[in-house]
């Protein structure tokens, strides 16, 4: 079969070439942030919000130690803000069960001398500690010197 009009043949392929150009030069998806936990090897809530976290669409890496408190004050975590695992991810250290939406609006705002994010304690009903009784906390902010302002309240 021959074709007539070329002008048909062209209004056909113009469509799928441009989509096939516009494919070939369209940016990667982003890799999903990593997220360094640092926990007791025997710590079941700070498996269960690495998991968590890793549902939230981290790349969740798992470092089990016996002591980091010399990590966690070098990274302005204070005895105030500690709780039973820290975490690192794109320069933000994430200092117990806080909540991924925190994080992500962190990493997405990057709030000037916010060095990281804390959930002091072990709030019961915080992502990780799940149960039938839900306490109300707060997340703060910290800078590197460990100073805190309230962020949410949850």
């Amino acid at each position: 079969m021959r074709l007539r009009h070329p002008a048909f043949l062209a209004t056909l392929l113009l469509p799928a070439v441009a989509v096939l150009g516009a494919w070939r030069h369209a940016p990667a998806p982003e890799a999903p942030p990593v997220l360094r936990v640092v926990k007791s090897a025997t710590c079941g809530c700070c498996q269960a919000w690495a998991d968590y976290m890793a549902t939230q669409g981290f790349t969740v890496q798992v470092e089990n130690r016996e002591e980091w408190t010399a990590l966690r004050r070098a990274n302005g975590v204070t005895r105030e803000l500690e709780s039973c695992h820290t975490a690192f991810v794109d320069g933000i250290v994430v200092e117990g069960h806080v909540p991924a939406d925190l994080v992500k609006k962190v990493l997405r705002e990057k709030p000037k001398g916010v060095k990281g994010l804390s959930a002091p304690g072990m709030p019961r009903g915080s992502p990780g500690m799940e149960g039938p009784i839900k306490d109300r906390y707060t997340v703060y902010t910290f800078d590197a010197k460990g100073v805190k302002t309230p962020y949410a309240i949850r």
